[in-house]
């Protein structure tokens, strides 16, 4: 079997494109052929991965490329629209939707754009939803409901001795004279108007805990920042600035990343918080059990299983359950000692095992 498979690859780092890297992984240990499109721009040959460079040439060019399945994680709504054509060519096509992005097209796009875009996703083997509430709108739309999964993005990570070793000095250093650490991570990114990962809450919750006597320190990692448009560079010039007035520096770092993986710092913290304003699963939130880390999350979408919830936006409910965890600590600590996460790399193999025939 052979999989083509188009979307990002570290670096830089995030969600999709450790999922991607995870999967190819996975597939190569399988003895399947496996080939990376990048949209992130970066190439090796040698590894099988190809940048995609331009969407104009690229789209292209994928009728003449070969696979037995080819696996789309863009966004790009050109290329949406594409793929019930690249289904009448002949390819079997597998689109992954992860959060709100197809969501915010069909319901942004003027009438003859949304026509297209259905019209050619509803002819394809398979959507993949990261969440149920995804798969529920799709269906609602009138999607055929065998050919729509939902299937969560988390895949276990391969530890590797390098990938430690690639966190910097002074990360660990941080994570060491820390008597609490919590962990987060994203982008600095703007979502109708609002700090997507709530990077302003985290700084507030840090300010307050530390007020209440209760000590702890936070590192959030920054992921794509190279990426920022000039609104997100002063938006961050401003929380920095905010962390240096409220005399916060020694306890919130943010590590800017490009290539390194979550999963060393994540397994060496106590708490992990992922406070976003939209978001469909959390991947990082599944990876945070898998490690038996308390993970607290927003509640704008489903999440993992033992996953703690506070309301989205409300500082007081974080504040409050933040609070709770620290002072029972070992209660939720002894809770995910129990518990199993699921990885989904075979869901998702036999899927491919399944639209393939092979």
């Amino acid at each position: 079997m052979k999989v083509n498979i188009v979307g990002p690859l570290p670096p830089p780092v995030g969600g999709i494109s450790v999922h991607i890297k995870r999967v190819k992984k996975q597939l190569i240990s399988k003895g399947v052929e496996c080939n990376i499109y990048n949209e992130a721009n970066v190439e090796n040959e040698a590894e099988n991965v190809y940048p995609i460079h331009s969407y104009k040439l690229f789209v292209l060019k994928i009728p003449f490329l070969k696979a037995d399945v080819f696996h789309f994680h863009s966004i790009s709504l050109k290329m949406r629209i594409l793929l019930g054509v690249y289904k009448l060519l002949g390819k079997k096509i597998i689109l992954t939707v992860h959060g709100e992005s197809l969501a915010d097209q069909i319901n942004n796009s003027n009438r003859l754009v949304k026509f297209f875009l259905l019209k050619g996703l509803r002819y394809i083997d398979q959507v993949i939803c990261v969440n149920e509430k995804n798969t529920k709108q799709l269906i609602d739309l009138g999607f055929n409901a065998a050919k729509l999964k939902t299937l969560p993005a988390f895949i276990k990570p391969f530890e590797d001795k390098q990938d430690i070793e690639a966190i910097p000095n002074f990360v660990w250093d941080f994570i060491n004279n820390s008597e609490f650490v919590i962990t987060a991570n994203g982008c600095i990114r703007f979502y109708k108007d609002e700090d997507l990962y709530g990077v302003d809450l985290l700084v507030e919750l840090v300010n307050r805990l530390l007020k209440n006597s209760i000590k702890v320190s936070l590192i959030f990692v920054v992921l794509d920042r190279d990426s920022q448009n000039e609104k997100e560079r002063m938006y961050y010039k401003q929380i920095k600035e905010k962390i240096k007035d409220n005399k916060l520096e020694s306890n919130f770092l943010f590590y800017e990343t490009k290539d390194t993986e979550f999963y060393p710092i994540l397994s060496r913290s106590h708490l992990f918080i992922r406070p976003t304003k939209s978001d469909g699963y959390g991947v990082s939130i599944a990876e945070a059990i898998h490690y038996n880390i308390p993970s607290i999350a927003s509640d704008v979408c489903t999440r993992p299983e033992q996953t703690i919830l506070f309301k989205s936006g409300d500082l007081n409910d974080l504040y409050n359950t933040t609070a709770s965890v620290i002072h029972n600590y070992e209660k939720y600590k002894r809770k995910l000692e129990t518990y199993e996460s699921t990885d989904y790399f075979q869901e998702l193999y036999d899927t491919y095992k399944s639209i393939s025939g092979k």
